[in-house]
Parts: C-alpha cells; structure tokens; sequence
C-alpha cells in the first residue's frame, strides 16, 4: 500500500512540476491588462498582436501542463481544449490583426468565456487536493464569465474605450487567478516531493 501511494504522489509531482507556466502566463496577463491601462488608445491598433502574443504563450503553457498531468487534474481536458483553442486565436490574431481590429471584441469575449469556465472549473482540483482558495477562484472565474458577457452582449455599439477597459480588466484579473494558482501547485508540488523524499 504504501509503495502505490508513492507511485501515485510522484506521478502526481510529474503532473504539476510545470506549475511555473502558470506563473509565467499570469505575470504576462497581468503585464498585459496593465499596459492597457496605460496606453488604453494606443493600444488597440497593436492589441491583436500583442494578445495574440499572449494567447499563443497561454496556450503552450496549457498544453505542456495537461499533457503532463495524465489524469490527476480533473481539467485535464479544459486545458487541452483551453490550450488549442489559445493556440489557433493567438496565430490568427497574429496573422491577421488588420482583420481581427474589427473582430477583436468578439474573439476576446468568447476567450474570457471559455476561460473563466475552466478557471471555475479548476476549483474543483483545488479541493481535491486540499489546497484551499476554491471560493476565491469561483469568484474571479465568475467576474471573468461576468466582463465576457459584457463584451459579448455590445461588441461594436460598447464603444473602443468600453471595449479596451474591459479587456484590461479581464487580463489584469486572469493574470492575477493564474499567479495565485502557480503558487497553489507550488506548494503542492513541494509537499509531494518532500514527503516522497522522506518517504
């Protein structure tokens, strides 16, 4: 019994030593809603490209992450998703920006729907796993799901203001969901390995 149960805690080390991904992207999430912020004008000429950016990074990271995880996340199979549909938005808004300026609004809408649904989603590992923030996860995924709506509901007629507001805010509190996430599976991480090496 006790050498399954260590099978088991370093399969589960594997599936989540990649948890610095998650950090990476939710530090270029936040960078990104911040600099909308600052340049909130400016930057919709360059947003296609500089989400899309963001997107295609979001996505690898996604990807690695579940194809690593085997079955131990229970989103397993939004990451995958998450991380293809991350991929394709990211080269198209890369290739294309003169096209997607007019686009823009809808494809970031479905973008932050899809992702706060995994993010609520996702809380559900974390309760399997005991490591608390469940309620602070629902609820970032909920204001996500909340700003997708806003913007799905008045692509055009929102305005280019409303519209880069929105989007700042949606990067700024997807960034500020996958940090506290990273440092989750951190220490996570960190317990399995510690009681395996004890072990």
């Amino acid at each position: 019994m006790k050498h399954r149960y260590q099978n088991i805690a370093k399969q589960i080390a594997r599936a989540i030593r990649h948890w610095w991904l998650m950090l990476i992207v939710g530090l270029l999430s936040l960078i990104a809603g911040i600099l909308v912020f600052v340049f909130p004008l400016e930057t919709y000429v360059t947003l296609s490209i500089f989400f899309g950016i963001i997107m295609m990074l979001a996505g690898a990271a996604q990807l690695i992450l579940s194809s690593s995880s085997n079955n131990y996340l229970m989103t397993r199979g939004y990451f995958i998703v998450g991380g293809v549909l991350d991929v394709l938005l990211g080269l198209f808004l890369c290739l294309y920006p003169s096209i997607t300026i007019f686009l823009l609004p809808i494809l970031l809408g479905v973008w932050m729907l899809y992702h706060s649904f995994m993010i609520i989603a996702f809380a559900g590992d974390l309760s399997t796993f005991d490591l608390g923030g469940q309620g602070e996860t629902i609820a970032g995924g909920i204001i996500l799901l909340l700003l997708s709506i806003l913007i799905l509901m008045n692509p055009f007629s929102a305005g280019i203001a409303a519209v880069v507001i929105l989007t700042g805010v949606g990067f700024v509190i997807f960034g500020l969901i996958l940090i506290m996430l990273a440092v989750k599976l951190k220490r996570l991480h960190l317990d399995v390995t510690s009681q395996d090496t004890i072990g």
